[in-house]
């Protein structure tokens, strides 16, 4: 269940992002802030993890990246 509030959280931030994407194609300092944070707070992996797990860290990896690409992590 909390892979799934993370998701949910995740893809929140996607929208507000992608909502706030300037046309200049250069981000703000509010959204670099953002897309650090957002970074810095994604979840950390582990050999113990389910595939469950797995894929759901994986997909908010990928969403993180999509939406803030020069901030992704890997």
């Amino acid at each position: 269940m909390v892979g799934l509030r993370k998701f949910v959280a995740a893809s929140t931030l996607l929208v507000l992002v992608g909502a706030c994407t300037p046309t200049t194609g250069a981000a703000t300092a509010t959204e670099s802030e953002i897309c650090r944070a957002w970074r810095d707070s994604l979840p950390s992996r582990s050999s113990r993890d389910t595939e469950q797990t797995r894929a759901e860290i994986g997909t908010a990896y990928d969403v993180q990246a999509a939406a803030c690409p020069e901030f992704s992590r890997f």
